[in-house]
């Protein structure tokens, strides 16, 4: 299904850029930004979870565009599809090293753009179907935080919401507060889909622990947890409202 599907694009030609956003969105994609350089790309990619990226290969700053997607995929298995106004053996073979999901020449037409990703998100998702199942279904209720050496036991369900603190993530509890050490993004991709919700660049929530939603926070009790504009769609979509 293509719609809600959130991409980034990364040009460093910012007309360019909004043409193929306009294109993705008459397409039904959701972009979630533009990036003009590595360094923007991957700050994109550390806080949100992306289905897939297109990528010009010369972009500004110190990596180009192939290292850029090199990079995305080793960290976070984003599929990307490169964008390239050179038509040469030498860029394309140079493309092909980093396994791209699927290349376009400028100027393409909107369709080609649309079978380009299309195929890209099949491709992914039968990449996916051949990983085998790991070590989070087995205790599908149930989440083991490392503490030195030791392992403590947190129930997904005793869960309110979890903060970004710099390259850490604390995980919020009825009872307890408990500090890990990883990226926000990485604890989201460790929890039930169906059970939790980014509202927020430094924010997840647990969706059964809402008690109100106002017009700029999430509230839990008496705790009152930033929403930001661009994820409460997402979060108004996840309810049942009457």
């Amino acid at each position: 299904m293509i719609k809600n599907k959130k991409v980034l694009i990364v040009e460093d030609e910012f007309s360019i850029a909004l043409d193929i956003k306009t294109s993705l969105e008459k397409l039904d994609y959701f972009v979630v930004g533009i990036a003009d350089s590595h360094k923007e790309a991957m700050k994109y990619m550390a806080e949100t979870i992306l289905d897939i990226v297109v990528m010009d290969i010369h972009i500004s700053g110190d990596k180009n565009g192939i290292e850029t997607a090199e990079e995305i995929y080793k960290k976070y298995k984003t599929p990307v599809v490169f964008l390239t106004a050179y038509d040469d053996d030498t860029t394309f073979k140079e493309a092909l090293k980093s396994k791209p999901f699927g290349f376009l020449l400028k100027p393409f037409k909107i369709k080609e753009l649309s079978f380009a990703i299309q195929i890209a998100l099949q491709k992914q998702f039968e990449n996916k179907d051949k990983v085998p199942s790991v070590s989070k279904n087995k205790l599908c209720d149930t989440l083991f935080i490392k503490d030195k050496s030791q392992l403590t036991k947190v129930k997904i369900d005793d869960i309110l919401w979890v903060e970004a603190m710099d390259n850490y993530t604390q995980i919020i509890t009825k009872n307890k507060k408990i500090v890990v050490n990883m990226f926000l993004k990485e604890f989201y991709e460790k929890v039930p889909e169906d059970k939790f919700l980014r509202i927020h660049r430094s924010y997840i929530i647990a969706l059964q622990k809402i008690d109100k939603i106002e017009t700029r926070f999430v509230c839990v009790g008496d705790n009152n947890i930033p929403i930001s504009k661009a994820y409460k769609n997402q979060l108004l979509e996840r309810l049942d409202i009457l």
